[in-house]
């Protein structure tokens, strides 16, 4: 059992680093590879301090230091909503609890550790979504990880891509923010975004969302619900955490079963 999680965990970081962005001297190229195939109120995240802006050349990427990625949990268990809407995999020892009563017609779950952390929402039957930014208020974002999922999707819109789990972050002024879970669009162009949304559009299950946030934007100071790092690599380094490990597994595990 421990030899499958370990291999389990090093498929989701070879499948996610694959993504990430890469540096030319200090230039910076942000990947959108949510176009191509392939992290909650967060307890303990870093508040702001007086420190400069990130720049291109506080960014460093490569191979985690040959750091091995956590394991993930050895038992799971199978959630199954009453209504048989959606099932996942979650580990043993997590809670997942359906929240009773909040929108007529929809499926709304949270997912939390033993100790009542917060780590993802499941919502369906979406409504309300909109909001708009200017162009100016655009910041750099790149994509750390993109997993294909096999989950209901029909977005027709210019930017759509297949269903995916993402781990995305998002430049703001003494932070990167990150954020994590299903898309079936591109967060935005030019390798800027103003305003993201962690939602797949479908038939059975209207706009639906698993992951930490509905969604974030590009405030200088970040969105609330996101984890915020002093560098990419830290954001990175997060990835290789048994914690992000169970995340992207159960994420991933989500099937429809209407």
């Amino acid at each position: 059992m421990k030899t499958q999680a370990r291999t389990t965990a090093g498929f989701l970081v070879a499948a996610t680093l694959a993504a990430t962005l890469t540096l030319t001297a200090c230039d910076l190229t942000l990947s959108r590879v949510e176009n191509s195939p392939p992290p909650v109120p967060s307890a303990g995240a870093p508040t702001h301090s007086a420190s400069a802006t990130p720049t291109p050349s506080d960014i460093k990427t490569g191979d985690n230091d040959g750091q091995t990625p956590g394991p993930v949990a050895d038992k799971w268990k199978v959630f199954t909503d009453p209504g048989k809407t959606i099932s996942f995999e979650l580990p043993v020892d997590w809670v997942a609890q359906v929240i009773p009563g909040q929108r007529k017609g929809a499926l709304d779950v949270e997912v939390n550790l033993p100790d009542g952390k917060r780590v993802a929402v499941l919502n369906t039957q979406i409504q309300g979504l909109g909001g708009a930014c200017q162009p100016e208020s655009a910041r750099p974002y790149t994509v750390l990880a993109s997993i294909p999922m096999d989950i209901p999707s029909n977005n027709k819109s210019s930017g759509a891509v297949e269903p995916r789990f993402v781990y995305r972050l998002i430049q703001g002024d003494t932070h990167f923010y990150a954020s994590y879970g299903i898309t079936d669009h591109s967060a935005g162009t030019d390798g800027t975004a103003c305003l993201v949304y962690n939602t797949v559009t479908s038939k059975p299950l209207g706009i639906y969302m698993f992951g930490d946030v509905l969604q974030f934007t590009s405030d200088p100071s970040g969105s609330p619900g996101l984890r915020a790092f002093t560098t990419i690599t830290d954001a990175q380094d997060y990835m290789l955490s048994s914690e992000y490990q169970n995340i992207a597994k159960m994420i991933t595990s989500l099937k429809s079963l209407g």
